[in-house]
């Protein structure tokens, strides 16, 4: 069994010790940075809390699209999709396919630029996030002679483990870099599965701000799902466990925020089932107003599935924002999630696709609210206790090595 890591020290010698560090934090390329804000949200914590004020950026895309305010090197790949007619596209996409299959890596101009700028900010470990940014930037880090973290998070770790180039392309990975992270134990063990050496491998969950969140007023029968509309996700699922159930609660309403390629798949089955009236598909909407939703609510629903080519969760960051908002979570047995979510403690999990057995479990805990509370103090205790922000950081600055983390007073370092 592959264990989680432990917290590193945080009294005043430790982070005495990481005043001179660089640490770059690389993402893959914009349409998986905005994806979905969630991992937005956890690279954006990456960039600004492991090493503030030491970190520079690396970004594949042309514009990041936030002011990062750090040194940063971007345009390392535009996005082929977005690059003129549909002929440069498909030779485009081409040519990256090409490189996957023979050579994972950035090609040479961009790859002497990448070292020239490690060096020039005296970079002493990289943070890619994603396995296919670790597999594109190892070649540079090699011959900058700087260690090289990468930062596994779901469909990485999953959906691309199915492709045979891909996984060759993780052996190199795995051969070169200093170490490889998983958010769960579940999706580690399919990386050593795959070849990772367990000495290589640690288990970091992300974590959250918990000041962000207070403890839900708990409205009764107020229901809420948050996250894009997709199949791993699969909201059209838990909109038919609540339609097993609305006859019985009159006053039943469910609030799903989030956006997708499921939303019209979504829109039918609330028609379908009558429920315009008590089925709200608010899109996506910012952080601030996710939080007030979650505070309003008595249980969080997410029905998380492996996606036909595959495709799994990390570990679902609305999951731990919503114990962090004292709710119950009900959910699946899918991925990382009851490695966060204690059947019966915190939550309550059924099998993936048991579409009536997550209506029954949403029954029990309406018709047993002191239950349902008692369930999400204990998950806010939980998330205080292993899953915030400061503890995710605090993991990654151990398993990258004395000489990362916070600076007083000298000019900045990241990567996108």
């Amino acid at each position: 069994m592959i264990e989680p890591d432990g917290l590193a020290p945080t009294d005043a010698s430790a982070a005495g010790s990481v005043l001179a560090s660089r640490v770059t934090s690389s993402t893959l390329r914009r349409y998986a940075v905005t994806g979905g804000p969630p991992l937005f949200t956890i690279i954006r914590d990456h960039v600004r809390s492991i090493a503030p004020g030491t970190t520079v950026l690396l970004c594949f895309a042309e514009e990041s699209g936030v002011e990062w305010e750090v040194p940063t090197l971007a345009g390392l790949r535009p996005d082929w999709r977005a690059a003129g007619p549909l002929l440069g596209r498909a030779l485009a996409a081409a040519s990256v396919l090409l490189a996957r299959h023979v050579r994972p890596g950035l090609p040479g101009g961009k790859r002497r630029q990448v070292v020239e700028f490690l060096r020039q900010h005296q970079v002493r470990a990289v943070l890619a996030e994603y396995g296919p940014t670790g597999c594109d930037l190892m070649g540079a880090c090699s011959q900058a002679g700087v260690p090289l973290f990468v930062h596994f998070h779901g469909y990485d770790a999953s959906m691309l483990l199915n492709s045979q180039l891909w996984r060759r392309s993780y052996l190199g990975l795995f051969g070169m870099a200093a170490g490889i992270i998983a958010p769960s134990r579940f999706l580690g063990e399919k990386l050593v599965a795959a070849g990772c050496p367990e000495q290589l491998l640690h288990v970091s969950a992300c974590g959250i701000d918990p000041a962000r969140f207070v403890a839900s007023s708990r409205i009764p029968q107020r229901l809420v799902a948050v996250g894009r509309l997709v199949e791993k996700k699969a909201p059209h699922l838990t909109i038919s466990a609540v339609a097993r159930i609305a006859d019985r609660f009159p006053q039943l309403c469910l609030d799903l925020v989030g956006d997708g390629p499921l939303m019209r798949e979504c829109r039918r089955r609330v028609e379908e089932y009558g429920l315009q009236t008590r089925v709200r598909l608010h899109g996506a909407r910012p952080p601030h107003e996710v939080a007030r939703y979650l505070r309003e609510s008595s249980i969080f629903l997410q029905h998380s599935v492996t996606a036909e080519n595959g495709d799994c969760e990390g570990m679902p960051v609305a999951i731990l924002e919503a114990m962090a908002s004292a709710l119950p979570v009900v959910s699946t047995r899918h991925s990382g999630i009851p490695e966060a979510v204690q059947h019966g403690v915190t939550g309550l999990l059924s099998e993936e696709r048991d579409v009536d057995g997550m209506a029954a479990a949403i029954g029990q805990l309406l018709v047993e609210p002191d239950r349902a509370e008692a369930m999400g103090l204990s998950g806010r205790r939980r998330v205080l206790d292993q899953f915030t922000q400061q503890q995710a950081c605090d993991r990654l600055r151990a398993i990258m090595g004395p000489g990362i983390g916070p600076d007083r007073g000298r000019d900045k370092a990241v990567a996108e």
